[in-house]
């Protein structure tokens, strides 16, 4: 069954949080009046009522082999293999407005609402094959309030000309947390609600919404800190359509999954019963691939090589890193010829979102704050920015160390 779940989010603005301050009124200026009409735009998509439907499987093959083990979808354009994952129950998610032709596998999850403690680590239904970790959330309102205050200084810096887009990336316990934990655990949502309602003239790119309505999706690895690509890809689908760009649905790309994959709670956090439950990683490839132009530079804007978008010759455990390291700064020129250059400062977070918006600007640059060596408004005059994205990971917006690298960079 797919779990659509719908909220009004226009509502959601004048609600006054339980676990976080409430959200101030929203004037009529034209920076807000800019948040109100970015945070409709999901409101609309997701107007209607809740509702189950049962799941049923739409392939755009001709012929469907199945067997025990995997279905073969095979069409003119694309190969998919699925290959059945650890958990209950997997199906295909039928193909709706979000996606277009291309079906996804969902992950029904188990009755058994479970949990324990590993260092600190939440992990549900530990024991059985549908282990998911997830890392505790904790908001704090002076932190979210440095966040927005420093992406209002950086567009001010930047100029009435450079549009300015804060993300702030809702972490697995959003969609996951076990029922016992929700009542005394944060709410993401209205939490960067609370976030973005302080921005002054950047928009707040709200992705809750939409990775909630897909929840039932394959959208975070139950083994690593990470989402998975296809979290990514809507998360940079709304993105786009607050920048007012091209975007071509997920159909239009070439799916390939990794089998056995193991994230950082069992390489990094020690968590071993996940060696008998490993995870796919499934990414995605865009149509423009072969045409673009992808030069690594050093963390000075200098010394550059060309390189691959995705690299692929990563071992299953490093999967993640196939797009890209940290230490470094991406310029990927592609074959869109709109005159929009977006630079993306991020996370480790961010790094997933690079090949979804290949198809959407015609020049990407993609930076870590915590290496690089450059003034930041000067970068992004240099390579003549239109557009800015911050995207972040929700533990890092909870991280006054790393926000304070947003204006620190500034002034380098």
């Amino acid at each position: 069954m797919i779990s659509i779940i719908k909220r009004s989010v226009s509502l959601m603005l004048a609600l006054s949080l339980t676990s976080c301050a409430a959200i101030p009124e929203i004037s009529s200026s034209k920076t807000d009046s800019s948040q109100q009409t970015a945070l409709s735009s999901s409101e609309q998509s997701e107007s209607s009522s809740d509702s189950s439907t049962t799941t049923t499987v739409q392939t755009t093959a001709a012929n469907t082999t199945t067997t025990t083990d995997e279905t073969t979808t095979t069409s003119a354009e694309t190969t998919i293999t699925e290959i059945e994952t650890t958990t209950t129950s997997v199906t295909a998610a039928p193909a709706d407005s979000d996606t277009g032709d291309m079906t996804v596998k969902t992950t029904k999850a188990p009755k058994d609402d479970s949990y324990t403690y590993y260092g600190g680590v939440i992990v549900a239904h530990s024991g059985t094959k549908d282990a998911r970790a997830m890392e505790q959330y904790y908001y704090s309102q002076d932190t979210a309030m440095m966040l927005a205050g420093n992406v209002n200084k950086f567009k001010k810096k930047a100029g009435k000309d450079t549009n300015v887009y804060l993300m702030v990336i809702p972490s697995a316990q959003e969609l996951y947390n076990p029922t016992e934990l929700q009542q005394n655990t944060q709410d993401q949502t209205d939490c960067t609600l609370e976030i973005y309602s302080n921005l002054s003239g950047a928009v707040g790119v709200l992705v809750n919404v939409i990775l909630k309505k897909h929840k039932d999706e394959y959208l975070y690895s139950r083994t690593d800190f990470h989402w998975q690509p296809l979290a990514a890809y809507y998360a940079a689908k709304k993105f786009s359509e607050e920048a007012g760009t091209d975007f071509p649905l997920l159909d239009t790309y070439k799916m390939k999954t990794r089998e056995g994959f193991l994230g950082g709670f069992y390489t990094v956090s020690g968590i071993s019963e996940f060696e008998s439950c490993p995870d796919d990683f499934t990414y995605f490839c865009p149509a423009n691939m072969d045409k673009l132009k992808v030069t690594c530079y050093d963390r000075s804007f200098s010394n550059g090589y060309e390189t691959n978008l995705i690299h692929e010759d990563f071992s299953v455990d490093n999967s993640y890193m196939m797009f890209g390291s940290d230490d470094s700064i991406i310029e990927a020129d592609t074959d869109v010829k709109n005159d929009r250059v977006l630079v993306i400062f991020k996370d480790s977070y961010g790094n997933a979102l690079t090949p979804f918006l290949t198809q959407s600007f015609s020049k990407i640059y993609v930076c870590d704050d915590r290496f690089f060596d450059l003034n930041s408004i000067d970068f992004i005059k240099k390579v003549k920015a239109t557009d800015v994205l911050f995207a972040f990971g929700i533990a890092t917006s909870g991280s006054p160390d790393k926000i304070s690298l947003i204006e620190s960079l500034m002034n380098r």
